[in-house]
């Protein structure tokens, strides 16, 4: 083990726990603790936002993704920016003001809410679906801590996961929404200026950029990404479409403190969305020339190069943004998933509960859900990419259809509609992996959840 690279390491954990001890005075109810009782700014809710979408996917799944298939995947990227503009235009401002109106603090409660269930079906099949796909969310997040202190310290893949997750459960359930905001701020700038400094210092160790040219089209046959255009779209859609049912990214617009803000948040986020994704694609790029030979695991490309071009403390801080950029995901995930147990569980058992003990369980269940995912990730096997993909297309497809009508057609669609919706969409999306067939399972999954709510909505609106 390098100790002055891991010194890094030790250096960047105490930061994030100091944030949290800092915020832990100001958390005094359930809903300080689930959304902040709205009181984030713009600023912070803007690079929490997307700080909180990406995940170790941006460094270590994305840049593999271009080295194995070439531009071809940069249709991800224009699919996640066109998708999150759309998510930010009309999602995010009807979000933050009718969740208010309703007092709802979680995307469950606004659904039970604005189609008039009084069944608690709803809730509880929003509940179950939110558990199941965060728990893989959360295993990709394992899996990429894993990976990432197995191969920077030579420490086992196990002892890696305990620590990180370890780190992420203490520091989230210390100071819950508000905590959990403002690290993702730190850790969003942080792994910005991170995801720029290594690409930009590797291309000047290569020939320039004909010699990246070069190196690329021994590699790969097709240069542009713009051959097969119809399976790009599909690609980017199969990634995009998922923004509007992605309760980690909701729930930030749901806590900001001015709806007019939302406005300059989007400009903010969508400007260093697109700056971290081009960045990761220069990794991807640049590695066809900065390595000689293939890379065996590209999904390393990101820490081989930089061990290789730093010393070990500023090659330990350029890794802690696969940190950042890790529990800036995990971190939701795991908030979300205690706050959907007691919110959407407990409360309904045990509606007379006091604020303290809904906090209690939100806490005590959040380190369950963190246990299940340490289970799926414990062999180590899954890719992050697939982990990723199918918790992301899950939650796309079971409540991007809901949210969308929640908030501009709920007059029109019925509660056993928005169930039905619910159901088909989130069974979709889980089954579909099954079949064999390469289209992203979020487009079906999604398109079919669509389909139901309505049609379902317009045999029972009477």
């Amino acid at each position: 083990m390098n100790n002055i690279m891991f010194s890094a390491f030790i250096l960047y954990f105490f930061v994030l726990i100091g944030i949290a001890l800092y915020f832990y005075r100001t958390v005094k109810t359930a809903a300080d603790f689930m959304i902040g009782s709205r009181s984030i700014n713009y600023w912070v809710t803007a690079i929490a936002t997307q700080a909180s979408d990406m995940g170790s996917w941006l460094f270590l799944a994305f840049p593999a993704a271009i080295y194995s298939q070439g531009l071809f995947e940069v249709w991800t990227a224009l699919g996640l920016i066109f998708f999150m503009f759309l998510n930010w235009q009309f999602i995010a401002p009807r979000l933050r003001i009718i969740s208010e109106q309703t007092n709802s603090d979680t995307l469950s409660a606004l659904f039970e809410k604005q189609f008039a269930d009084t069944t608690g079906l709803i809730s509880l099949v929003s509940a179950l679906f939110t558990l199941i796909f965060f728990t893989f969310y959360i295993a990709s997040g394992i899996v990429g801590l894993g990976r990432l202190f197995e191969s920077a310290f030579d420490i086992s893949y196990h002892a890696g996961i305990i620590v990180g997750l370890c780190t992420a459960i203490f520091y989230t359930i210390i100071g819950g929404f508000i905590a959990a905001a403002y690290c993702d701020l730190f850790q969003g700038l942080f792994l910005l200026s991170m995801i720029i400094l290594v690409p930009l210092t590797a291309f000047f160790h290569t020939s320039g950029i004909s010699s990246i040219i070069s190196a690329y089209n021994a590699h790969i046959f097709q240069f542009s990404f713009i051959h097969n255009m119809g399976y790009g779209i599909f690609l980017a859609a199969g990634w995009g479409l998922g923004y509007f049912g992605q309760p980690h990214i909701l729930i930030n617009f749901m806590g900001i403190d001015d709806p007019q803000k939302i406005s300059s948040a989007k400009i903010v986020g969508l400007a260093w969305q697109t700056v971290v994704l081009a960045a990761a694609i220069a990794i991807g790029l640049i590695a066809f020339s900065f390595f000689p030979t293939p890379v065996v695991n590209p999904e390393l490309i990101y820490i081989i190069m930089t061990k290789s071009l730093f010393s070990p403390f500023v090659a330990g801080l350029a890794l802690c943004a696969i940190l950042a950029a890790t529990l800036s995901t995990m971190d939701r995930h795991i908030l979300i998933s205690g706050s959907v147990v007691a919110s959407d569980l407990y409360h309904k058992i045990n509606p007379r509960a006091a604020s303290h003990q809904i906090m209690f369980v939100t806490r005590i269940a959040s380190v369950v859900v963190s246990l299940f995912a340490l289970y799926i990730a414990w062999s180590g096997n899954a890719t992050i990419y697939g982990l990723v993909h199918y918790a992301w297309s899950g939650l796309g497809s079971s409540f991007g259809p809901l949210v969308i009508a929640a908030l501009y057609s709920n007059k029109q669609c019925t509660n056993i509609g928005a169930l039905a919706g619910l159901v088909v969409g989130g069974t979709t999306a889980a089954l579909w992996p099954c079949m064999g067939i390469t289209i992203s399972s979020l487009i079906p999954g999604f398109g079919f959840g669509m389909i139901a709510l309505y049609a379902v909505s317009y045999l029972t609106r009477k």
